[in-house]
């Protein structure tokens, strides 16, 4: 248990659209905390409700029921408090003057959040620096890639130096070298350095993979589990995963192997003219559930060129185990 006061606490929150036949609940009976200096993850396929929970975590959306505090503020009675406290970052932001420079939309937002007018400046400078835009500062914003406008987004964000961001998919406009730079920004200098609470917000399971320091899955508006990568992968079932390559009648193996009560999936990695690679789960770990893999080869005149162990609890394996309707 964690003694510290959260920073976010959300209570038995219900987001419900419609009425009646048409009712659709988006969110349903979520509670979560966040602590200081935490990089909190949401996760969840499209539709999980993800958005959903920051938007009323941002006042951007009043819930239908339930109770939610963002540094104590209440988001219902208290949102311009609770406004004043935070910075968003959403995907595809649009909100910015085209025909005006990065540095005169950023003047324009300082003045917007009531930064003092002696550190607009400052503040400015910084943001720009922090996220490599120096160069673009007299560039009308309208010529920048979306790459660099995700990157201006953020960087608003920052100008009244809030220490809650909610961050709603903000590498998704990003080449893959950009977005690994953004991730490492985040959490190395604003989580791990200037200590800042952090909600992030992904469908990407490379995003949250090594990156979170909790993780939340949530599916069909519901948290399905939470904890530290490890934890969740310490409530897994025991498996063992293999890496193989076989020869022989591969087609008859495969099917075989599918039929096999030990076996939990098989995935076909390379596939060749005289070999092919696969990976077999087995839903435990026992030595007699590998053997059976091993006779159904020798069965139809295969030969095992080549194996290895691998351990496999990835927070790919976490999601998929979690997300299942069979999962309480």
């Amino acid at each position: 248990m964690n003694p510290e006061t959260p920073v976010i606490e959300v209570s038995h929150l219900y987001k419900t659209y419609g009425t009646g036949k048409q009712q659709v609940d988006a969110v349903r009976d979520v509670s979560f905390r966040v602590y200081p200096g935490e990089l909190f993850g949401l996760f969840g396929p499209n539709g999980a409700g993800k958005s959903t929970i920051v938007r009323i975590l941002t006042t951007l959306l009043l819930p239908t029921r339930g109770k939610a505090w963002v540094n104590g503020y209440d988001v219902v009675q208290d949102p311009l408090a609770v406004r004043a406290s935070i910075g968003l970052v959403t995907a595809d932001e649009r909100s910015f003057y085209g025909r005006l420079s990065v540095t005169q939309n950023l003047q324009f937002y300082a003045a917007m959040q009531n930064v003092p007018r002696r550190l607009i400046r400052e503040r400015i400078e910084y943001v720009l620096q922090l996220f490599g835009l120096t160069e673009k500062a007299n560039t009308p914003v309208q010529m920048l890639s979306s790459g660099q406008k995700q990157r201006l987004n953020m960087a608003r964000a920052l100008l009244h130096d809030p220490q809650v961001l909610f961050l709603d998919e903000p590498t998704r406009s990003m080449d893959v070298q950009t977005a690994d730079f953004v991730r490492g920004l985040i959490r190395d200098e604003l989580a791990d350095k200037q200590k800042k609470t952090i909600v992030f917000i992904s469908h990407e399971l490379h995003e949250m993979e090594n990156f979170c320091h909790r993780v939340t899955i949530l599916a069909n508006g519901r948290i399905r589990t939470s904890g530290t990568p490890a934890e969740l992968a310490a409530r897994l079932p025991r498996r063992a995963l293999y890496r193989v390559v076989i020869t022989g009648d591969i087609p008859r193996i495969v099917s075989a192997w599918h039929t096999l009560a030990g076996v939990e999936s098989v995935a076909e990695v390379s596939a060749g003219t005289a070999a092919s690679a696969f990976d077999i789960a087995l839903a435990d770990d026992s030595s007699a559930a590998w053997l059976e893999v091993l006779k159904v080869v020798q069965a139809h005149n295969g030969r095992l060129e080549t194996w290895r162990r691998a351990d496999d609890e990835s927070l790919r394996r976490i999601v998929a185990h979690f997300s299942r309707s069979d999962v309480p």
